[in-house]
């Protein structure tokens, strides 16, 4: 991708880059009379190659978290009242496969004289070598997109052009595993080494081909693959959620995901750790923060341990200790003296 999306008098966003591998846009960054002209040239038809319009008069809103990964594009988006179309006169040669997956709200995708309409937990594959939209209403709509190069997917499954514009089966582990995980993506991984991108995007494709429909050997691959990934994915992020509850378990976790814990243990060990191990690791991370920020300041070191789960402070008091070398006295006294 490439643009330059540069600050407008008292707006907060800017971006100058001739190789953008990732931006985030929100239309509330710029002035009324600003939104559309920037939305449209700057981001839409230079970056994003698409083609955004209001569907109606009036307020309209757009924001967008969109990466750039070895040739596969990502993006987590909020809209209304608008259209966004892919027109002839921007299509650039690429034949990649698009997957929308709605999370909340409605839309209404549309190529090939064929139109869907869309709810949450539903999703529609498009073809970016032809013109097309997704049509927002003014009520807002969220959604998430994965650009799939065409080849990838070659040999994961049997005929995907036949799935365009059709309804994909609904609500299935693999779709939500897929959107928590480009979630997880934009709030927390950093993708610094090669290794970790290639791995990230071989999950994603791996998750992508299976809410497509995989065929039977790249089902069984993504298993041990991208599943296995969001899974674990999606185990962390229910434990950093819950870290304030003391009983906090394994069961209790296999069960609001709906895996067992033993699946959940085999996670873990493939990992190289241990469910109790992460939790450990996370409450006392989360109580280091705590201790180390002065709005914190006024709450004892017991408050803060209950705060993060721990229900008896001299285990929190040693485990910190070993983990970090130092007591949360020692930790709570460092900004102090800075």
């Amino acid at each position: 991708m490439n643009g330059d999306v540069r600050r407008h008098e008292g707006e907060p966003m800017t971006m100058q880059s001739g190789d953008i591998t990732g931006f985030r846009f929100s239309t509330a960054h710029f002035g009324e009379r600003d939104r559309l002209p920037i939305f449209r040239e700057q981001i839409g038809r230079m970056i994003v190659k698409l083609d955004p319009e209001p569907l109606h008069d009036g307020a309209f809103h757009a924001e967008a978290n969109v990466r750039e990964l070895s040739g596969l594009g990502i993006g987590s988006w909020a809209c209304s009242n608008l259209k966004i179309a892919r027109p002839r006169e921007l299509l650039d040669g690429t034949d990649d496969l698009v997957l929308t997956i709605i999370t909340s709200g409605n839309t209404r995708a549309s190529q090939r004289g064929r139109d869907i309409e869309l709810g949450p937990g539903q999703a529609v594959l498009q073809s970016s070598a032809e013109a097309g939209n997704i049509v927002v209403p003014v009520s807002p709509s969220r959604f998430v997109g994965l650009r799939l190069p065409r080849m990838a997917l070659a040999s994961l499954v049997n005929d995907p052009e036949d799935m365009l514009i059709r309804a994909l089966p609904a609500n299935t582990e693999a779709m939500r595993l897929l959107a928590l995980y480009i979630r997880e993506l934009d709030d927390s991984y950093q993708l610094s080494t090669p290794e970790l991108r290639g791995a990230v995007v071989k999950h994603l494709i791996d998750l992508g081909a299976l809410i497509i429909g995989a065929n039977r050997d790249a089902a069984a691959a993504a298993e041990d693959g991208g599943l296995a990934a969001a899974r674990l994915a999606a185990v962390k992020a229910d434990i950093s959620a819950n870290l304030s509850y003391g009983d906090l378990s394994l069961p209790a976790v296999a069960a609001r995901l709906k895996l067992t814990p033993r699946r959940i243990q085999r996670l873990f060990e493939s990992a190289g750790s241990t469910f109790s191990a992460f939790v450990l690791g996370q409450r006392l991370a989360r109580a280091h923060h705590l201790l180390s920020d002065p709005r914190h300041s006024r709450s004892t070191i017991g408050t803060i341990a209950f705060e993060v789960g721990f229900g008896d402070l001299s285990y929190f008091n040693r485990t910190f200790r070993r983990q970090y070398g130092m007591t949360p006295s020692d930790i709570r006294t460092v900004p102090r003296r800075s």
